[in-house]
């Protein structure tokens, strides 16, 4: 099989993240993938006419994307439902597929909210695309999780919560929260600049989730209200860290074993209480596991690739 991914260098874009997980999955799994997003390494391909069996790239990316005969696109959607004109047959870039390629060779991805999907991974037709929804998911492959699981009991805690992303309002109300317990808050990446000294490696991130007394992966109201799940719940966990959460979609979806409530407040305190549990690190454990084994990017692409093949 050979792929491309076209699109977002890493750290130059929220998305950029996603294409890094589906990257590192496939060549695990042994595929011939490229990841490029330079307008000279996309014209090389167009005019050597490189072939590629699948092309995966995102719907708002909106940049020139070679036409390869008997070639699967595979076009990540997030988020139609945010868009006044969520018609995708007069996207921009969606004209420009059509007047070259067929629909049966357009596969439309979707991220699982409630307005897409009544399952996290589903398959069905609309409007004549094959549309294919899953979660998103650590970017741990399942041996690394298996790593963390043995190592649990080594874990050092520092007094601190570090927070890797692009804080919105409700991370000030946690920060303010933690000043309460004399924790201190520390906020990296986030920027989409690939040149901030904030950007964190995977080894970074991972190790500065697991340095931190707690580590809740908090949303938005819009998120919590359209049962969005983000890939931070699975990273924090696979990391070892056990969940925490607003959203009670998320709380559901791990069978109700992580730490759920619409406070911050509450969830602080129900966090730093965990800690003291004597079987905290075999409930992160349970939780790691149904992670490994559900939701790690090997899961969606085999997935996706039951469906198309």
């Amino acid at each position: 099989m050979k792929i491309l991914i076209i699109g977002h260098q890493l750290h130059s874009h929220t998305h950029s993240y996603i294409f890094f997980g589906i990257y590192r999955a496939l060549i695990y799994l042994q595929h011939n993938v490229d990841w490029i997003y330079k307008e000279n390494d996309i014209n090389t391909i167009i005019n050597n006419k490189i072939d590629y069996n699948i092309i995966i790239t995102e719907l708002y990316y909106n940049k020139n994307i070679p036409i390869l005969n008997n070639c699967i696109y595979l076009i990540q959607q997030p988020f139609i439902e945010l868009f006044k004109n969520n018609s995708y047959e007069t996207d921009i870039f969606m004209d420009y597929l059509l007047n070259k390629i067929s629909k049966k060779n357009i596969v439309l991805w979707r991220p699982y909210t409630n307005k897409v999907s009544d399952k996290i991974y589903n398959n069905y037709e609309e409007n004549g695309y094959n549309v294919i929804v899953t979660p998103w998911a650590t970017d741990l492959l399942p041996h690394e999780i298996d790593e963390n699981i043995k190592n649990l009991d080594n874990l050092k805690i520092k007094n601190i919560s570090n927070f890797i992303g692009m804080p919105l309002e409700h991370w000030g109300v946690y920060k303010d929260e933690l000043v309460k317990y004399n924790i201190e808050y520390k906020n990296h990446g986030g920027t989409f600049d690939v040149n901030s000294d904030k950007n964190k490696s995977i080894e970074e991130n991972m190790r500065l989730i697991q340095e931190s007394i707690i580590a809740p992966a908090l949303q938005t109201q819009w998120q919590i209200d359209n049962n969005y799940i983000p890939c931070r719940i699975f990273k924090n966990i696979s990391y070892g860290k056990m969940g925490i959460t607003n959203n009670p979609k998320v709380y559901e979806l791990f069978d109700k074993k992580i730490i759920y409530s619409n406070s911050i407040d509450e969830l602080v305190k129900k966090g730093l209480e965990f800690n003291n549990r004597k079987d905290k690190n075999e409930r992160i454990k349970e939780l790691m596991i149904m992670v490994r084994d559900n939701y790690t990017y090997i899961n969606i692409i085999k997935f996706i690739f039951r469906i198309i093949y």
